[in-house]
């Protein structure tokens, strides 16, 4: 009895001490490479890398692993799954550059742990460290059996509920009704019926980094104790996505519904799936920054696609040496190999232009990589035929 009182009494102080620690303000350093001469890249490195280091000082400070004890490690999960930290705010404090070609910047930032979700300043933050990626919205809508939804037609109810509620936490959007111009049908409809790739290159051609698609449907019953007064039940569901443009990832779905009461179907109808479209705008404006949180302070997922890979032994070279050769990277996958071509995904704690910048100034165990494209998720490099003609030369003696 002794021993369970005194478990009770340790989880509701450490319960109490971190949910006390709502925001500090801590100062933190951070380091860059300059590569190439690029100060303005490793200005960007090293204050991510700042940012990164002062959230992990927050919470760390608030429970560390080994305070806790063996029969604690399954409180301990949960305490750090509730408490990861994300950056309200920052300033540059100080920035030198360093004889090994690097640059140390120090920020003063205020970390808070909890809930993100309407922390409007945290948010804004968060967004715009993801480079404020635009967003637009393709949703097929049917009001009371009726096809909302035309290639040229303006904003549906769906579309301008989702963009009105994500824009009050600084979403930036394109504009869709005149992308729709430019868009075939055919793609569309692919796009909505569940084809990421067509999803993916809609998004590119309109300007945009993530793409909303789904369908949305309302439907009207009427009980027979609201006949005499003439109110109609109208109900509204969807179903969404949200699909990166640069490499096809769906990073966050949704289902809502939404239910309204009205005498006119088509009133009722709209009132409901603008119900159902604020609660899905909600929901996956929480992943996103949940993903974008991720990103940032713990690692991302890059894809990274080779070309002109002469053999075998090559993507092996390339494969193996890339955690040697970039920094921060946590696990490489090989997704396919064929006509000379390979798509790695990378999980890693530094952007995609980071891995781009490290890779066109490095020779990886002999082989010259020509970075021929950049995208926030995704770096398209080939094998410079310098490189190529000396694997085949080595491979002849």
């Amino acid at each position: 009895m002794k021993n369970l009182l005194l478990k009770f009494l340790s989880i509701l102080l450490i319960s109490n001490f971190v949910f006390a620690q709502d925001a500090q303000t801590v100062t933190a350093t951070g380091f860059g490479a300059i590569l190439a001469g690029d100060m303005v890249k490793a200005r960007e490195d090293a204050v991510n890398d700042a940012l990164r280091k002062a959230v992990e000082q927050v919470v760390g400070l608030m429970i560390d692993s080994r305070t806790v004890t063996e029969n604690f490690m399954l409180l301990e999960d949960k305490i750090y799954t509730k408490t990861a930290g994300y950056v309200q705010s920052f300033k540059e404090i100080s920035s030198t550059t360093r004889p090994d070609n690097s640059l140390e910047v120090t920020v003063e930032a205020i970390v808070k742990t909890g809930d993100l979700k309407n922390d409007l300043d945290g948010i804004l933050t968060t967004l715009r460290r993801e480079g404020m990626p635009r967003t637009m919205v393709l949703i097929k809508e049917e009001n009371i059996g009726q096809n909302q939804w035309h290639i040229t037609s303006d904003l549906n109810t769906a579309e301008t509920a989702i963009m009105n509620t994500m824009m009050e936490f600084g979403f930036p959007f394109v504009d869709a009704a005149t992308s729709r111009n430019n868009i075939e049908k055919d793609a569309v409809m692919a796009a909505i019926n569940g084809d990421a790739n067509a999803a993916a290159a809609i998004a590119k051609r309109s300007g945009a980094e993530i793409l909303i698609v789904g369908n949305a449907k309302s439907t009207v019953t009427q009980l027979a104790v609201m006949k005499s007064s003439g109110m109609k039940t109208c109900s509204a569901n969807m179903n969404l996505r949200v699909i990166r443009a640069d490499d096809a990832v769906v990073i966050a779905t949704s289902s809502a519904r939404g239910v309204a009461a009205h005498i006119d179907e088509l009133t009722g109808s709209s009132q409901a799936l603008e119900k159902a479209s604020k609660q899905a705008a909600t929901e996956l404006k929480d992943k996103i920054i949940e993903k974008f949180r991720e990103n940032q302070y713990a690692h991302r997922q890059v894809q990274l696609q080779v070309l002109n890979i002469s053999s075998f032994s090559q993507l092996s070279t390339i494969k193996n040496s890339l955690p040697y050769y970039i920094r921060g990277v946590k696990n490489i996958y090989q997704r396919n190999f064929e006509n000379g071509s390979a798509l790695f995904d990378i999980e890693i704690s530094q952007t995609a232009e980071t891995v781009a910048s490290e890779l066109s100034s490095k020779t990886i165990e002999g082989i010259n990589l020509e970075i021929i494209g950049v995208t926030q998720n995704k770096v398209t490099a080939r094998i410079a035929q310098e490189s190529q003609q000396t694997s085949e030369e080595g491979g002849v003696n």
